[in-house]
């Protein structure tokens, strides 16, 4: 194996400047705030979810091999025993922003409740001409406010 030889005597200083890197949507806490409050109007009744329910939807809606599961077993059933899910930070990071803007309000039971603001924004993402979030829409609208039930399958340690 060769030696290489770096010019590092050549170098009086380094200099680094900071470029601006773009954003996914996904981690952008509107795109989640949008996506939470859309579950809520959409595929919850009386608009009203724990955060377990929250968390489930935020997976299926990133979970292609989830998305035909449910597909496939919705026409047959309500109830879904799964492995495991995945617990998103932002999605708890959307909940505080979309609590602090009064899109939703935290309930005695403490499950999130759409506000008033918050079917406001809903149905403003519903009647866009330009079908904001097309993707996730065609997802949820199926589903509907069915009595979707997910169960987590337990393991022992």
């Amino acid at each position: 194996m060769s030696n290489i030889d770096f010019p590092f005597q050549t170098i009086d200083r380094l200099t680094f400047s900071p470029r601006p890197q773009p954003l996914s949507a996904s981690l952008r806490p509107l795109y989640r705030i949008a996506l939470i409050v859309l579950v809520l109007k959409t595929n919850c009744n009386a608009s009203t979810a724990s955060l377990l329910r929250l968390q489930f939807f935020n997976w299926l809606l990133k979970s292609p091999s989830l998305q035909e599961l449910i597909k496939d077993k919705l026409q047959h059933q309500n109830t879904f025993t799964l492995e495991l899910i995945h617990i998103d930070p932002m999605v708890n990071l959307a909940l505080k922003y979309a609590f602090a803007d009064n899109l939703i309000s935290i309930t005695s039971s403490s499950k999130y409740k759409l506000t008033d603001k918050g079917h406001e924004f809903a149905n403003q993402i519903l009647r866009d001409e330009h079908l904001v979030l097309i993707k996730e829409r065609e997802i949820l609208e199926p589903i509907g406010k069915r009595n979707l039930k997910v169960k987590l399958k337990e393991t022992v340690l």
